[in-house]
């Protein structure tokens, strides 16, 4: 196949999307992919790009091109200006600019919905099928990041994001908990599939003595939890610290924050206020390529998120990095992904948004046998083999997106 890929995030930005393209044109297909300049997390473009550097590369044997952006830097306006040049830059480029014809359009839709729209575009210019695999939950996903309240903001969000889903040939999404939120839209059933996340192959089990070259940004002493991905509003970080001010006394516990995002300077701030600048670690962000090095100095792995009802469908992808490379989970969320580290039997889990709850876990893992917890990643990889291994899930991709191709009706 000939397989246009849209989305506003892409290598070298910490997305699956690098890898499921790849996955594509290893099984033997031809990938286009229409993105954006990186610059998420940190809102600022990555070395060596910009708005006239690299704005079309060949990585990997993957044809990228990149339309105009402005960086998300900081603050609701500035993303908001961010999401809305890419849906006007990525249309134009999808319209105007000289493609090889498509069999099919893929969309990996996170945040922006707005995104789907250059995909829109492509699919009925070469009269193709499209098919839209929703990560993040539109207009839930915009009005919680950007604060909105007012009906007339919200109202015409929910409209926009159903007629772009209505759209789609094939919608494919993150979780088991989402298709409601899909069928909403008057959108049947039968168009709907499951597709997890997974996690790059650069995530595997690693043993300590092999990864000595982190062990100097890590400490070697005391419980290490580990947070690994973006620092920012959705993660709650302030019922980490609170938890955090309430273990310091009796505990050891060591906090390992890699990574970066928008809510970083405050998180630190708090910290040296807090007085927690002891147990508390920030190596900084680093290539996914480094994780399970880093990854193999930790105690138990930490994901958390607020309590919010959009963020209690999503599987937040950090879990699966962290099965993957065997790891214990202390989960700090409620809904799908608190679900599957308890049916997994990876780790804790305890409520979102609740310190108290994440101390009692916290302590209640802190009490477990080191065999105890090792059985716990080992019950991580294991169920990451079985629900979330990517050979396996780019293989069902492939396989959908051919059918799409060779099946379905383009879009009128």
């Amino acid at each position: 196949m000939q397989i246009a890929f849209v989305s506003q995030y892409f290598h070298p930005e910490p997305f699956s999307n690098s890898e499921i393209a790849q996955a594509m044109q290893q099984r033997g297909h031809d990938v286009e992919v229409l993105t954006a300049v990186p610059n998420y997390p940190a809102g600022e473009f990555y070395e060596g790009y910009s708005n006239k550097q690299k704005r079309r590369e060949i990585w990997n044997g993957i044809d990228i091109r990149r339309v105009f952006t402005l960086p998300r830097k900081s603050g609701a306006l500035r993303l908001i200006l961010n999401y809305l040049t890419f849906a006007i830059a990525a249309s134009w480029a999808a319209r105007f600019g000289h493609w090889k014809k498509p069999d099919v359009v893929f969309v990996s839709q996170l945040s922006p919905v707005l995104m789907g729209l250059p995909a829109i575009i492509l699919a009925r210019r070469y009269k193709v099928p499209l098919v839209l695999w929703v990560q993040d939950i539109w207009p839930e996903s915009a009005t919680f990041t950007l604060g909105l309240k007012n009906p007339l903001l919200v109202k015409p969000l929910h409209w926009i994001s159903g007629w772009i889903y209505r759209r789609a040939d094939h919608i494919l999404v993150q979780s088991a908990a989402f298709p409601p939120m899909i069928t909403r839209f008057g959108i049947p059933d039968s168009k709907i599939r499951i597709f997890p996340n997974t996690a790059p192959d650069c995530y595997f089990p690693v043993d300590p003595k092999d990864a000595k070259d982190k062990a100097q940004l890590v400490p070697q002493t005391g419980f290490r939890i580990m947070f690994a991905g973006n620092i920012g509003e959705s993660q709650d970080f302030d019922t980490i610290l609170d938890t955090a001010k309430a273990l310091q006394a009796d505990t050891d516990v060591q906090w390992v924050i890699i990574g970066s995002g928008r809510d970083l300077p405050r998180v630190q701030e708090r910290v040296a206020n807090e007085g927690l600048t002891d147990v508390f670690h920030f190596p900084g962000r680093h290539p996914q390529e480094e994780m399970s090095a880093f990854f193999a100095h930790a105690d138990a792995m930490l994901v958390s998120l607020k309590d919010t009802p959009i963020f209690s469908l999503t599987v937040p992808y950090k879990i699966q990095s962290y099965m993957a490379c065997g790891k214990p989970i202390i989960a700090s969320l409620d809904g799908e992904g608190a679900r599957i580290v308890g049916e997994a039997k990876a780790g804790v889990v305890s409520p979102a948004c609740n310190p108290k709850a994440l101390e009692t876990a916290i302590r209640d893992m802190l009490g477990k046998t080191d065999l105890e917890r090792k059985q716990m990643g080992q019950n991580s990889l294991h169920y990451f083999q079985q629900h979330y291994a990517s050979d396996m899930l780019y293989d069902q991709l492939v396989q959908w997106l051919q059918e799409a191709a060779d099946t379905c009706e383009p879009l009128k």
